[in-house]
């Protein structure tokens, strides 16, 4: 597991940058250590292990604890059913030389697959950390199906890149969620829906004594010499992105709907570090779907607008100002561009524009979502009056675009654009949607939780969503599971000492 890296190797690197947080008063609490400690008042139930969260890094942690020997395990989950994020996952999850890659005669390196995932995260992912999510990925996967008997297709596919890494399983997210279900009731480890995370409480030395949990409107206390926060991250909670990133504000969240962030609230109001808050996947939605009509994931889909060869982003001036072709997966290098344009104007979105002829070209695949017609314009000038922006400036911006086509390059914003913008026009409102975080609670490689002080909090682990990003594209599962595993692994040493 990495011996080399040190702890105290991760604290002084990525650890500390990034926006990293210390936010005793997130909530409107101070730091625990100004507070009674749980032993001064009543618990309403003891445990071994209390594990906060029944997702992916939830279920392993449980799984693990148990064959680790941890008696009296207790999940909590906040919603009515078991599985979070990882529930509504496709069931594909990244790794090499797993059993499945060696029968078929699949090689892969680990050295490829880290490059590949360092470069799809534009290098954004903690490095420590990191090479110990690759390094576990198609271990984890075999634990997968040999330990909690998830069962997988016989097809690996080449995704997010080159390599032929992802593994599907049958049944996409549910299949997963069917195991662990299984293994966990077959191992008896108790899961306490419709309960709620609200702080971790600690004793007069800083360890880990308890924590206040909410359940059905009512508190509790549960009195645990060991906690594993495996929440999940924020991504259904636009509000606390915005202040743990001003530059998210506007976001709309996507994500699952428990995903509220409740994790790392009660883990900084107990003097966790929090690292890395600025970095999440955004996908771009139907600004008016998502603000008029509660709009989700699937609902604000712009279906393939966004990718079509001849759209444009303007702003509220009718001009353009990033180049479009700078996708990227997700079309992250597109993002902060986006909200850096709808913070300048104070507009809450920008417009991609294309014509009708590129959407009907495209057989019914592009539509807008809700039932809902784009902004059309027979013209340039009719366009920009339906969308509010001024005519000659947009006149003069499809102009200047169609010459760049002409030339091969575009001088003015960069990029090579291959197809020409032709009346009748059409244009959708969009904002950059969160959907998966990255940042969350410091960890060390044991899955400790670390104070910003760099002190390890004894007692307290995090893993998956929760946590501070060691993980992309194709690895969000593989991150989960893996750290779960690492958790329930450092608990269980540390219950035993």
């Amino acid at each position: 597991m990495n011996e080399g890296i040190s702890r105290r190797n991760f604290i002084g690197g990525a650890a500390l940058g990034g926006a990293a947080l210390a936010l005793g008063a997130l909530a409107g609490c101070a730091p625990q250590g100004d507070k009674p400690t749980g032993s001064e008042g009543t618990w309403d139930a003891e445990v071994d292990l209390l594990v906060c969260g029944c997702g992916g890094a939830g279920m392993a942690c449980a799984v693990e604890a148990k064959d680790n020997g941890v008696e009296n395990v207790l999940i909590i989950e906040k919603g009515d059913q078991i599985g979070g994020t990882t529930a509504m996952s496709q069931g594909m999850i990244a790794g090499w030389d797993t059993q499945l890659q060696k029968s078929q005669g699949v090689e892969l390196t680990y050295d490829a697959m880290y490059a590949n995932l360092m470069n799809n995260a534009s290098y954004h992912l903690d490095p420590a950390l990191t090479k110990i999510t690759v390094e576990n990925s198609g271990k984890t996967i075999d634990w997968l199906i040999d330990r909690v008997g998830v069962k997988f297709t016989d097809q690996i596919d080449i995704y997010y890149g080159p390599l032929q890494m992802m593994h599907n399983v049958d049944g996409a997210g549910g299949g997963f969620v069917a195991a662990f279900t299984a293994c966990l009731d077959q191992l008896g480890v108790e899961i306490q829906k419709g309960t709620k995370l609200v702080e971790v409480l600690l004793d007069a030395e800083g360890k880990t004594e308890g924590a206040v949990v909410e359940a059905k409107g009512k508190t509790q206390r549960i009195k645990a010499r060991a906690i594993m926060i495996a929440t999940g991250g924020y991504a259904y909670n636009a509000e606390l992105a915005a202040r743990f990133d001003p530059e998210k504000a506007g976001t709309f969240g996507i994500g699952h709907p428990n995903c509220e962030g409740e994790g790392l609230v009660a883990a900084s109001n107990a003097g966790a570090l929090l690292s890395h808050t600025n970095d999440m996947m955004c996908v771009v939605k139907d600004y008016t779907i998502m603000s008029e009509h509660n709009g989700t994931s699937a609902s604000a889909n712009l279906n393939g607008f966004t990718n079509l060869p001849n759209m444009i982003l303007v702003g509220a001036d009718g001009k353009r100002f990033v180049d479009e072709g700078k996708k990227g997966f997700m079309s992250q290098n597109l993002n902060g561009p986006i909200f850096d344009k709808i913070h300048r104007d104070g507009m809450g979105y920008v417009w991609e524009i294309s014509d009708e002829a590129t959407v009907a070209a495209a057989g019914g695949k592009v539509k807008r979502g809700e039932g809902l017609e784009y902004i059309k314009g027979a013209d340039a000038t009719e366009l920009a009056a339906n969308m509010g922006v001024d005519a000659a400036a947009l006149a003069e911006t499809i102009e200047a675009y169609n010459a760049a086509v002409d030339s091969g390059v575009d001088r003015e914003i960069g990029g090579f654009p291959t197809a020409k913008l032709e009346a009748p026009f059409l244009a959708v409102p969009v904002v950059p949607c969160e959907i998966i975080t990255y940042g969350g609670v410091a960890r060390t490689e044991q899955g400790e939780v670390i104070r910003a002080d760099g002190e390890v909090m004894p007692g307290l682990f995090v893993g998956g969503e929760a946590s501070c990003n060691s993980a992309y594209m194709g690895f969000t599962l593989s991150n989960c599971f893996t750290w779960g595993r690492i958790g329930a692994q450092s608990a269980a040493a540390y219950l035993k000492a």
